[in-house]
Parts: C-alpha cells; sequence; structure tokens
C-alpha cells in the first residue's frame, strides 16, 4: 500500500513552577492515506530528573474503523541519550476481540505490556507492537479509539491477524537511566497500521517553551551542585 504524504503538528507544555516539576510535550498527527484517516496524539512526561517516562498514546481517528487507522507504533528522539530505557508498564482504555463479529466487541484477553516493547540507540528510540525482542510486527495489539467500527468492509479491524485490540487512551510507563534532566523531545513519527509513518515537527512556540525548561533544569542542577 503505496501512502499518501500526511500533515502532523506538536505542542509543547513544560511545567516549571517547582522544582521537582514534570516536562511535558504533546504531538499530533493528521493525515490520510488510502483514503482512511490516521489521527491521534502522544502526550510525553518526563519527571524533572529524567529517570522516568510515561507516554499516553490515544487514537483520535472517530470512529476507527480500519487496520491504517490504529496506532501501532511511536519513532521519538531525546536531546540526551539514556544509557538505558527499559518499558515498565502499558495501562489504561480497555482490550477487546474484533474477531469476526460485529460492534461492540467483546472482551479480549491479554496483560500488560500486550506484546509492546521499545528499542532504544543512541537518543533515538522505537516503541511498538508485536515485539519479539528485537523488531516489531507491529499487530496484535493496535490502538483505536473508544469510538470503532470493526465490520467495516476493507477496513480489516475484525482480521484474526489484528486481534485483541486496545482501546485507548493508552499509558506507556519507562524507566530510565543515565539522564541528568528532562529531555527535550524531536523526530517524532506515528506510526499506523502495517505500519506508515507520520513525522511530527515542533512549533516555533514549542521550541520557545523548551528553553524555560532548559533554564528550569540549570537551576535545579545548580541548585544539587551548591548543595554537595
Amino acid at each position: 500500500m503505496k501512502p499518501l504524504p500526511l500533515a502532523c503538528a506538536a505542542a509543547l507544555f513544560c511545567t516549571t513552577q517547582l522544582a521537582m516539576a514534570n516536562v511535558q510535550y504533546t504531538f499530533y498527527a493528521n493525515g490520510v492515506t488510502e483514503n482512511y484517516s490516521q489521527q491521534g496524539s502522544a502526550l510525553f512526561n518526563f519527571s524533572n530528573d529524567g529517570s522516568s517516562l510515561s507516554i499516553t498514546l490515544t487514537d483520535t481517528v472517530s470512529p476507527t474503523a480500519a487496520i491504517l487507522s490504529e496506532i501501532t507504533g511511536l519513532d521519538f528522539t531525546m536531546s540526551a541519550a539514556p544509557a538505558s530505557i527499559s518499558l515498565v508498564s502499558v495501562t489504561g482504555g480497555s482490550v477487546i476481540d474484533c474477531t469476526n463479529s460485529a460492534s461492540p466487541c467483546p472482551p479480549g484477553t491479554g496483560s500488560s505490556p500486550y506484546g509492546w516493547g521499545i528499542l532504544g540507540t543512541g537518543n533515538g528510540a522505537s516503541l511498538g507492537a508485536g515485539f519479539d525482542g528485537g523488531s516489531f510486527s507491529y499487530q496484535p495489539y493496535g490502538i483505536v479509539n473508544t469510538n470503532y467500527l470493526s465490520a467495516v468492509a476493507g477496513g480489516q479491524l475484525d482480521a484474526p491477524s489484528t486481534n485483541p485490540l486496545l482501546v485507548g487512551p493508552i499509558t506507556f510507563t519507562f524507566a530510565l537511566t543515565g539522564m541528568p534532566y528532562a529531555p527535550e523531545v524531536s523526530s517524532v513519527v506515528f506510526k499506523f497500521g502495517d505500519p506508515v509513518g507520520v513525522t511530527a515537527v515542533p512549533e516555533p512556540k514549542s521550541l520557545a517553551l523548551f528553553a524555560v525548561a532548559l533554564l528550569a533544569a540549570g537551576f535545579v542542577a545548580r541548585r544539587r551542585q551548591n548543595r554537595s
């Protein structure tokens, strides 16, 4: 399947009033491939000291009615490279099984992390479904909207190979080591379906807000150094 050009936008919100406040970034994807909408949001939430990260993925295609509309992965780059990044848990939403079923689909089975995993190389990371320890098949447990339709001609949400499915929002929690502070996030790519990639580009105002976050991080680092 040949993907059509897709458009994305990103927004950033940094909470820096308190020394231990988290740093948050929100990225959005909006596009169409082969007449199927591909829309979603990714909320990044770093602890101020860079030791933990949560990413909440929401499929905003309503109703989600096709494999090409479900979120199956996310690539991103951080401004600093962690010594390690590991997936701790996958929570939220519900599990459904639409195999040969009309909507609403009955409950599905599975437990965290639902076959999802992450690979980190330098300051880049790839998160995806169908993880075998070294690569991603991106199925099953793709993320759909709370409003979904399984029995739509050609959509294939009811195909056995794609089920079970996760109904978002879904939150992925990670542990990071070797990070001095919450990093900047860039080069965000949403994966849809098998997959089709959507690249997100930060808006200028987002970069300005991040500068404030860097100043806050530097202030915290100096205070810790002075105390030591």
